[in-house]
């Protein structure tokens, strides 16, 4: 059994766990991903990249698991990397 499905079980509902379960299956395919991209990602992923996914499976599970979503690091991580985090300081604007 997976981290995410424990945590879906734990929480109990249906949704959490059918998400524990995509999550755990997201996870798998990920791993391999990254394997067999190496260290680097200088070339842009396929549509079907974990990582277009990422995101919002990131922010499904904050909605359906809350602060325990945290603990999830390895989801967290690409979720948040998804996009950037932060805004700039400034924007410049055309004259």
């Amino acid at each position: 059994m997976t981290l995410y499905r424990s945590l879906g079980n734990a929480i109990g509902t249906p949704e959490a766990m059918a998400l524990g379960h995509r999550l755990g299956i997201w996870h798998d395919a990920m791993v391999v991903h990254q394997r067999r991209a190496g260290a680097s990602r200088s070339k842009r992923c396929e549509a079907d990249c974990p990582h277009v996914q990422a995101e919002s499976l990131w922010l499904e599970a904050l909605e359906l698991y809350g602060e325990r979503a945290h603990g999830l690091g390895f989801l967290r991580t690409h979720g948040r990397s998804a996009r950037p985090t932060r805004q700039p300081s400034f924007v410049q604007l055309e004259a």
